[in-house]
């Protein structure tokens, strides 16, 4: 009978209960099959009578965070044939998956526990062969191609969403026609020294034509990718990484890179400025949330789980006295602005003399006199946005907040849950798990509580 995923949970909970570890070694000419000890698939399953070689000796420790960089232990295998027949193989960026399940059970009912890139052998001598186990999330490091301009002028730009004041760059002397966008465009409203021009507009290609020449030239460009949510699915789709959860407010933003721009840099800046985090998960999927206060818990973690003095303070946090949050971002900030703005606009010229908007806020912590002044960039467009926003990222931290390191029984915990710790030292308080480091044969899980 199959294992369902509540009867594999309670089993993962349970610390009397013998693991086995299973790994596929993807290379350039296969895949390997190895475990923690001897094990065949049934005739059954869907991959039947599959042996696996009994050869791993290190279990890979993995630990997932909510900063983006989930980190692996490596794999140490052992056997004098083995590590001589298999040091030459092409391993480095191919898969490693882990599973996790019971020696006695079918093989279909083994839980991927972890999927990652191999980095290569890290180390080879008699009877060892050890493998460095790289994060999947490297894929976001890759620079996003979006072409080249003419005249080696770099990258064509990217925009995303609601982008104001961005540089357009000439690319047909010819019919004066300049470009602000890798991808297709709602509009672009070109300006020379602040004031609108006359033109036409390819909102496919990503251009503007002026019908006449003037000097440098900006623009204001919307394109569709105009709220978190709808950035953070295209770099997934960009990626080809599929998406398990995404809980983002519907502000109205923007991003522009006039330069190479990579994933990572496009998740990091849009959780930047909205209290958010990001990860992925044990599917390779991407995860990516507010960071909220706690309301009600996800799991509870009773003193029983806890090993005897392994609930220990490892980090405290001042809370905030004021913020200032960076909103409504110039691309490019001008130094000559058109008289007739001075005249008739003049917030709108100050504007287009600043990189940023600001708004400011502070808050009463008179009881902590280390509280900390802090400064945020975000991507937020509206003012409103950006002063819900600003006024939640205070309220977040209008208390010391503290870190706590929990070294646990195994419990079927999740990075980013909300979790309560019925301990004395906590009496119970809901905080977030940011870490989550699992050791999964030795029936071990650390975790960084953050309340």
């Amino acid at each position: 009978m199959s294992i369902s995923d509540g009867q594999y949970l309670a089993w993962l909970a349970k610390t009397n209960v013998t693991r086995m570890l299973l790994a596929e070694l993807h290379h350039a000419d296969g895949i390997e099959y190895v475990a923690t000890g001897p094990f065949m698939s049934l005739p059954s399953d869907a991959d039947p009578n599959r042996p696996y070689i009994a050869c791993i000796k290190k279990a890979v420790d993995v630990t997932t965070r909510t900063d983006g960089n989930t980190t692996f232990g490596e794999v140490t295998l052992i056997g004098d044939q083995l590590a001589a027949d298999w040091l030459d193989l092409k391993w480095h960026g191919h898969p490693i998956k882990l599973f996790l399940g019971a020696p006695d059970w079918a093989r279909d009912d083994f839980r991927l526990l972890a999927q990652g890139r191999n980095g290569g052998p890290q180390g080879a001598e008699r009877g060892k062969l050890v493998f460095r186990m790289d994060d999947e999330s490297k894929v976001l490091d890759e620079v996003i191609d979006t072409g080249q301009l003419p005249n080696d002028a770099g990258p064509v730009p990217l925009a995303l969403g609601s982008v104001y004041n961005a540089p357009l760059t000439r690319i047909d002397t010819q019919t004066l026609t300049y470009r602000g966008s890798y991808l297709p465009v709602t509009s672009i409203a070109a300006k020379a020294n602040g004031a609108m021009l006359t033109h036409s507009t390819d909102a496919a290609a990503g251009t503007v034509t002026l019908n006449d020449q003037f000097g440098d030239i900006t623009g204001d460009i919307e394109e569709p990718h105009n709220t978190p949510q709808k950035i953070v699915e295209w770099v997934a789709a960009h990626y080809n990484l599929a998406i398990s959860d995404i809980d983002l407010p519907p502000y109205r933003v923007g991003l522009f890179y006039s330069g190479e721009a990579t994933g990572r840099q496009i998740l990091n800046a849009v959780k930047e400025g909205l209290g958010a985090y990001w990860y992925l998960n044990e599917l390779n999927e991407l995860v990516m949330r507010q960071h909220k206060a706690p309301v009600s818990a996800d799991v509870t973690i009773v003193r029983d789980d806890i090993f005897y003095n392994k609930l220990v303070l490892s980090e405290t946090e001042q809370p905030w006295r004021s913020l200032t949050l960076r909103w409504g971002r110039n691309y490019s900030p001008l130094s000559n602005v058109a008289a007739t703005l001075d005249e008739n606009s003049p917030a709108e010229a100050t504007r287009l003399r600043t990189e940023w908007r600001e708004s400011y806020a502070s808050q009463d912590v008179s009881d902590y006199p280390m509280a900390e002044r802090i400064t945020r960039d975000s991507i937020i467009q509206d003012e409103t946005d950006a002063i819900t926003e600003r006024d939640r990222l205070l309220s977040l931290r209008s208390v010391q907040r503290n870190t706590w390191s929990i070294e646990a029984r195994f419990p079927p915990v999740f990075a980013g849950q909300v979790a309560a710790v019925d301990h004395g030292r906590l009496q119970g308080k809901l905080g977030r798990l940011i870490n989550v480091s699992r050791s999964p044969t030795k029936a071990v899980t650390s975790l960084g509580f953050w309340v």
